[in-house]
């Protein structure tokens, strides 16, 4: 058999890397295993360049920046991380302990699993271009995380959504010129404040546009040209047409949901002794869809889990004392 960890987190986002940390505290060996081929979840996807201002002790951070500190302060207590798995099934073993299996088949054993994945998975949906494939990751980018890398450079933003917006209007600061290219008559989801910063910042936007063409080598973007002809040079193309969303398999590992989601108690349990869950996944009475909701979440969930594997455990422990002789 694997190794057998005492936590197993299934989700990389704020949520799950915040419980990684506590369990960490809880002095127990700790799994992390993510879809996605990094770490930040909802965060990094809609939020790195914005600023969140309902989390404790901040001010305003953005995004990214949360989800660095969070990353970083996961880290500290070496977790063990897996990445672009996804869990197909969850299966109890006669010992009590647990097998994770994912889509590709490989198996993961955890004597207690906390759920932090959200509502489901998803992918953006990719550029449908001819030769797009060659820029993939390089040049074509479906989330802006690292503003930085844009400094200078020409970006160009294809969305029909506030995202776009967003992402236009954060790229203006860093980017040597920014064109947004939405193929409809409008924008959706937006605020009219939002198309206001849009008129007045130095973003040239293309309505009723469509990218029809790449132009460039195997290896290097050049620009694009416009289903009305227009050429337009660029070194990077941002790309938002929205989400590609797998439903959560919640069902199919077994527990109990409500319209998609787990209800659960203050201890987190779910209806699977041993399983629990935090975020976005979990249902229950006043339940508030904020970030700093899932930290609180991430510390009973894992408290419960440390009950579990041992009854006699504290039930809470204070950081005050077991980080006394970083003072």
């Amino acid at each position: 058999m694997s190794e057998l960890y005492d936590v197993t987190i299934i989700g990389g986002g704020t949520t799950g890397l915040y419980t990684a940390f506590y369990s960490g505290m809880r002095d127990m060996k700790t799994k992390v295993i993510e879809y996605q081929p990094d770490l930040g979840g909802k965060v990094s996807f809609f939020y790195p360049e914005k600023k969140i201002y309902d989390v404790g002790g901040f001010l305003g951070i953005l995004g990214d920046d949360l989800v660095a500190d969070v990353k970083e302060q996961a880290l500290s207590v070496r977790p063990t991380f897996v990445m672009g798995q996804k869990i197909r099934a969850i299966d109890k073993q006669e010992d009590g302990t647990f097998m994770l299996t994912s889509l590709t088949g490989e198996k993961h054993f955890s004597k207690t699993v906390v759920v932090a994945s959200g509502l489901g998975t998803y992918d953006m949906r990719p550029l449908d271009v001819e030769g797009s494939h060659l820029y993939e990751g390089k040049h074509i980018h479906y989330t802006i995380q690292n503003l930085m890398q844009y400094t200078g450079q020409k970006a160009v933003v294809i969305s029909e959504s506030r995202v776009g917006v967003d992402w236009a209007l954060a790229l203006e600061d860093v980017a040597s010129a920014v064109h947004l290219i939405n193929r409809g008559s409008e924008f959706k989801a937006v605020y009219e404040n939002d198309v206001e910063k849009l008129k007045q910042s130095s973003v040239q936007v293309h309505m009723e546009a469509k990218v029809e063409q790449l132009k460039g080598t195997e290896v290097e973007l050049e620009g694009v040209v416009l289903n009305n002809g227009e050429h337009i040079q660029t070194d990077h193309l941002l790309v938002y047409e929205g989400l590609q969303i797998d439903k959560s398999l919640y069902d199919q590992w077994g527990l109990t949901t409500e319209k998609g989601r787990i209800p659960v108690g203050t201890d987190m349990a779910t209806s699977i002794e041993g399983v629990f869950v935090a975020g976005d996944a979990a249902i229950y009475p006043s339940k508030m869809m904020l970030i700093a909701s899932g930290f609180n979440e991430a510390m009973a969930a894992v408290n419960s889990a440390k009950s579990f594997i041992d009854p006699k455990a504290k039930s809470q422990v204070y950081s005050t004392v077991i980080y006394k002789h970083l003072e």
